[in-house]
């Protein structure tokens, strides 16, 4: 067992993006290719298909005699995806993807097709049936992992827990320089330090509540849950940015995506539908007094856990690189939150 990952040992360290050269890109085709085809598969093409390449996952597809295989390939400070996806299958009986092989020296892995995500199916024609058993599906994880997460962080899946939230956020705000690149203004840099304490407080009141931190994954949504066609088996991917955390920031950010892709406001029954699907194991366990005022504070934590996954790329692919590719997202989440502490908190 080892560590990969914890942000406060990273702040320091020059992040290692994911594979640009090409020579690398070709030893890793090359490398799935081989395996595959001294493994039975029969490859019915010469060249992988391009998936997918952004700083922090280069993803290739070859088409086999036993269907799609798909070679994922991260930066090393994100290379622990294989391992948390065995442990999810092995320990959890979780539905993630099969891996076939991981190999360590090239931080990549080949793992079997899953199906379509979700979210075309969604575009296609709505199901809210569907969504909703993908919901239920994920926040069951949670909950089995919740009496768990130190099989994770023994293997450096980061600490993100509302106790060390505080000290991790401050780290971030320390960075001057990036937040200046990011548009942060002289007087904005004060505000958010003078800050600090509420995010302290937030933290603190919302650890008050029976809510058991567990797996968060960050972009939980429509488009990271694939629906294989014939067996209808829900999968859950994308999970190498996994924290361990409140498990509503992976429920909110479903939330948004839900909003900002199928359209649905605060206003029709289907969303507050897919919201109860979202909380009711914590609805139960809450009056509702309290559990709409973990809500409203996760709501805003939710922004600092962001701005802390966001930090968390820059340091694994390159500042330079996750600048580039989303620029203004950093500093434009950094605001909002500073927005939304002086309305609350005066």
């Amino acid at each position: 067992m080892y560590r990969l990952l914890y942000v406060i040992d990273l702040l320091n360290r020059k992040g290692e993006p994911v594979t640009e050269n090409k020579n690398l890109k070709e030893e890793i085709m090359r490398w799935g290719s081989k395996y595959l085809a001294s493994h039975g598969y029969m490859l019915k093409s010469k060249l992988p298909e391009n998936i997918q390449n952004t700083p922090w996952s280069y993803v290739i597809r070859y088409t086999t005699s036993s269907g799609y295989i798909y070679l994922k390939n991260t930066p090393k400070l994100l290379a622990s995806e294989a391992i948390i996806i065995q442990i999810l299958r092995d320990k959890f009986h979780a539905s993630v993807p099969e891996i076939i092989s991981h190999n360590l020296e090239l931080d990549c892995f080949l793992m079997k097709d899953a199906g379509k995500p979700l979210r075309e199916i969604l575009k296609s024609q709505f199901n809210e049936a569907l969504l909703c058993k993908a919901i239920e599906q994920f926040t069951s994880l949670q909950s089995s992992v919740a009496d768990h997460v130190n099989v994770f962080l023994d293997i450096g899946v980061p600490d993100w827990r509302l106790n060390q939230m505080p000290d991790l956020f401050q780290e971030v705000i320390s960075q001057r320089d990036l937040l200046k690149a990011e548009g942060l203004l002289e007087s904005e840099l004060s505000e958010v330090e003078n800050l600090l304490p509420k995010i302290s407080n937030l933290c603190q009141k919302l650890s008050q509540y029976s809510i058991k931190e567990t797996i968060v994954q960050p972009d939980f949504n429509d488009n990271n849950t694939l629906i294989d066609n014939i067996s209808q088996k829900i999968t859950t991917i994308d999970l190498g940015e996994i924290s361990i955390s409140h498990p509503f920031f992976s429920l909110l950010n479903c939330l948004q995506q839900i909003r900002k892709h199928h359209g649905l406001t605060d206003n029709d029954d289907a969303y507050h539908r897919i919201k109860d699907t979202c909380f009711k194991n914590y609805t139960d366990l809450l009056s509702k007094e309290h559990f709409l005022d973990a809500f409203e504070i996760a709501q805003t934590l939710w922004l600092a856990y962001g701005i802390l996954a966001q930090y968390r790329l820059m340091i694994a692919c390159g500042k330079e690189r996750i600048m580039e590719f989303q620029p203004g997202r950093f500093g434009s989440t950094l605001k909002d939150l500073i927005k939304i502490l002086l309305r609350i908190c005066g």
